[in-house]
């Protein structure tokens, strides 16, 4: 084995090592924002819940104001 075949050989050696460090890297990564947008997922899920309750209370509070307002102007007539 001569010295030009064993230089090739760590070169190739080397940059598989450097290869796979990035791919492990990047594979970290998308799994830790995968994890992230699963938590924003299930974050705006339970707003949105939160959500239709508020709506759901501005209706009914909208409809008592209408109820409010038309006995109001009974009385002002009578």
């Amino acid at each position: 084995m001569t010295w030009e075949i064993l230089t090739g050989l760590m070169t190739l050696c080397g940059s598989l090592i450097a290869i796979f460090k990035i791919v492990a890297k990047l594979n970290r990564t998308l799994t830790s924002l995968e994890d992230a947008v699963h938590n924003l997922n299930e974050s705006v899920s339970a707003q949105s819940e939160k959500n239709r309750i508020f709506y759901e209370k501005i209706g009914d509070h909208e409809t008592r104001l209408s109820l409010l307002e038309v006995s109001e102007g009974r009385k002002e007539i009578n």
